[in-house]
Parts: C-alpha cells; sequence; structure tokens
C-alpha cells in the first residue's frame, strides 16, 4: 500500500510540475508549441476569448503549485477535471491529434488521481 501511494505522490507531483511548464510556456514561449492548423470556426472562439486565456493560465499555475504543495488536492482534482475535457474537446475537434499529448496526459494523471481520492467525493453522491 505504501507504494500505491508513493508513486500517487509522483503522479500528482508529474501534473503540477506539467500545469506549471505549459502555462509558463504560455507567457514566455521557452518551448515552441502551436495551437495547430484550425478551422476559422475555432479560430474564431479562440479569438473571441483570448482575452481570458492569461487567467486560465495564472489559475493552472497555482492550480500547480498548490498539487506541489499537497493542499487541498482533493478539491484541485474535481476544479481540474472540467477544465481537463475542455482541453481534449478543443484539441479533438480542431483536429489537432498529432498534437494531442499534452490533453492526453493531463487528463490520464487527473484520472489517475480522480479516482485515488473516491472516498472521499462518496459523500457528494449520496
Amino acid at each position: 500500500m505504501k507504494t500505491y501511494t508513493k508513486n500517487l505522490h509522483w503522479v500528482r507531483y508529474i501534473l503540477g510540475l506539467f500545469l506549471i511548464v505549459y502555462a509558463l510556456n504560455k507567457f514566455f514561449h521557452f518551448i515552441p508549441s502551436t495551437y495547430g492548423q484550425m478551422t476559422e470556426r475555432a479560430q474564431d472562439f479562440l479569438d473571441s476569448t483570448a482575452f481570458l486565456l492569461p487567467y486560465l493560465y495564472i489559475f493552472e499555475i497555482l492550480l500547480g503549485v498548490f498539487l506541489l504543495l499537497n493542499k487541498w488536492v482533493a478539491f484541485l482534482y474535481i476544479v481540474l477535471f472540467p477544465l481537463t475535457i475542455s482541453f481534449l474537446i478543443f484539441t479533438f475537434f480542431n483536429y489537432d491529434l498529432g498534437d494531442m499529448w499534452p490533453a492526453l496526459i493531463v487528463a490520464v494523471l487527473n484520472i489517475i488521481l480522480l479516482f485515488s481520492e473516491r472516498e472521499k467525493y462518496k459523500p457528494l453522491f449520496n
């Protein structure tokens, strides 16, 4: 059981670091990235919400920091889940399947961590 818990700590650290690095990259562009070839509708959507993206990236940095500090993790997994789903949906419907790996990594890590805390969520569904 201790190995399982220790591995979950590593999964939490990886998710936290991934969120921080991904969000900081959107500000400082130290890792080459692109949104890929987008349809006109996807580009219109991104253009109309572009003013909110810095707030989203700051929020991701805060989530990552709290995950690394092991603060409110069960709550953070729930908060992160809708962001993960929207990240996956946007990437999938943008036909950007080659660059879908960041969304898949975040989704898989978030689902693993959500299931690890499932006992804490039982009162929410009673």
